[in-house]
């Protein structure tokens, strides 16, 4: 959950808030980029970057369907999207889900590539503001 939101069992009624609140929860803050020829010898350099509030909720989105498509169905029939779907938001939001876990990746795999900023083949390249 995002810092400073109300606990689960706070959260209000409205299914549209809920649904923005598991998915801004969940939605990582960066992407690792490979930047291919740039460490030399034929290897890609990998940098982080920031990720805007879209591309975020986007991810995050992707994420989460991901893992509702790979869910078996409930009930009968193949039309229960809507059922997994909702179950997988509730897990989110509870800290079940694993798409805490890709997040977590994530975030650890752009913590290790932030020295590579510092590469000389990045002098020049880097935007301003990261």
């Amino acid at each position: 959950m995002l810092p400073g939101s109300p606990p689960a069992v706070q959260l209000p009624l409205n299914p549209v808030a809920y649904l923005i609140v598991a998915i801004d929860s969940v939605a990582p803050l960066i992407r690792v980029r490979n930047l291919a020829g740039l460490a030399g010898g034929g290897h890609a350099l990998e940098v982080p970057e920031p990720m805007a509030i879209r591309q975020r909720r986007r991810q995050a989105l992707l994420w989460i369907l991901d893992i509702v498509n790979k869910k078996r169905s409930v009930g009968s029939g193949k039309k229960q999207f809507a059922a997994r779907f909702g179950s997988e938001i509730v897990a989110v939001v509870e800290g079940r889900s694993s798409v805490w876990d890709r997040r977590n990746i994530v975030h650890k795999l752009g913590t290790s590539a932030r020295a590579n900023l510092a590469h000389p083949a990045l002098k020049g390249k880097r935007k301003k503001g990261f």
